[in-house]
């Protein structure tokens, strides 16, 4: 340890992980590879962590186009074992591989999309340019800010291996690609001449090795800055997840603290799962306004405006509210009674699920039929 690692353990008070008051139990916990110190915990805390032996692979849509390739050639190998995660038969999650009968290092291949559900090409141009540290580490050149942006490339023009011999780039007709059914505009095209002519590019074959190398570097600094953001908002690493929703439940049950209690009833669980559904909204809507920028506006009449409201993260503004989460039990009528129910608060730290008999008027049964309400 050094001297400021010395100082900064004994002044630590709680475990940076657990937040617990350290005390009696605080060790050093240091990296096991290095042998350098990192930082202070809780004893327990110290013997949870552990090396691990998966590599992450992230590739950007994976799921749709380089799983396949991968899959491929993953299928020949005869000394390798593989897990997938599917999503169905022909796409992926993710998907692993290691050695057969050997305690080596698993390879994890997973999806950046499945966490940034947009084009390699807007992520970039969200990013501002003092994050691409990955490429200022990997390109020294004057004119590393040309490749701060999706590359352009011929996909298409490049059919074969005698394509990458050709001194200059094809014309701008080459670019177009037929699954979107459009070519790059002037700009993009004068861009890819610019990054030709500034990195001294001799051939198509050095070209494509910039734009595949500069594809590879930019996600790297994409989804490097997505980690910080993880870490820094949870203290969890994206890099260990599959999904944003499995990111979201972590981090739901991390900032939270909460103590999940699983059934043991089976028929506590069929009680709950009877209650999930789907909700309809059919709704004829018709108003008018009277005001002095309507074309029939009558002065005679009051004045009526309309307003427009949309309420936006339903499901987030739910999902912060007070839900069940353990202590759950069976109650009878006589255990509890409806006046009790009705008199509980939204933010009760107890709530009820009930089930209940409705009574449907009948002058309703024909308006109703369609959608019935408390279906």
């Amino acid at each position: 340890m050094t001297t400021r690692d010395l100082e900064e353990f004994q002044k630590a008070t709680h475990c940076n992980f657990c937040k617990k008051w350290l005390g009696k139990d605080q060790v050093r916990d240091h990296d096991h590879l290095s042998r350098k110190y990192r930082q202070a915990l809780y004893n327990k805390c110290n013997l949870q962590l552990k090396q691990r032996k998966m590599i992450p692979c992230i590739f950007h849509n994976l799921r749709n186009y380089d799983g396949h390739l991968i899959m491929q050639g993953l299928g020949k190998l005869q000394d390798h074992e593989i897990d997938v995660i599917p999503n169905n038969m022909e796409k992926y999650i993710s998907f692993s591989i290691r050695r057969r009968k050997e305690n080596h290092v698993t390879l994890q291949f997973v999806d950046s999309f499945q966490f940034l559900n947009t084009s390699l090409q807007k992520l970039v141009e969200n990013l501002d340019h003092s994050k691409f540290s990955i490429m200022q580490s990997c390109i020294s050149s004057p004119h590393r800010d040309l490749l701060l942006k999706k590359g352009i490339y011929p996909y298409e023009y490049m059919s074969s291996f005698s394509k990458f011999v050709e001194t200059q780039l094809p014309p701008r007709s080459a670019f177009h690609s037929s699954l979107v059914n459009e070519g790059i505009s002037e700009a993009d095209y004068e861009h890819a001449q610019n990054v030709w002519k500034c990195f001294n590019i001799k051939n198509l074959g050095e070209y494509h090795d910039l734009y595949v190398r500069t594809d590879v570097i930019l996600l790297s600094d994409v989804f490097e800055n997505f980690r910080k953001l993880t870490q820094n908002f949870y203290q969890l690493d994206a890099a260990h997840m599959l999904t944003s929703p499995g990111l979201a439940w972590q981090a739901a049950l991390k900032m939270t603290d909460v103590k999940l209690d699983l059934f043991t009833d089976i028929n506590m669980h069929l009680f709950i799962e009877k209650g999930i559904r789907g909700v309809s909204m059919i709704s004829h809507r018709h108003s008018e306004a009277n005001h002095p920028q309507c074309l029939n506006y009558d002065a005679s009449e009051a004045n009526k405006y309309i307003t427009y409201l949309d309420a936006i993260n339903l499901y987030g503004w739910a999902m912060s509210q007070p839900l069940p989460v353990n202590n759950f039990e069976w109650l009878s009528p006589e255990e509890i009674s409806l006046q009790q129910i009705c008199q509980t608060p939204d933010d009760a730290t107890t709530g009820y699920i009930l089930e209940v008999d409705m009574e449907y008027p009948p002058e309703l049964h024909d308006l109703h039929n369609n959608y019935p309400l408390a279906p």
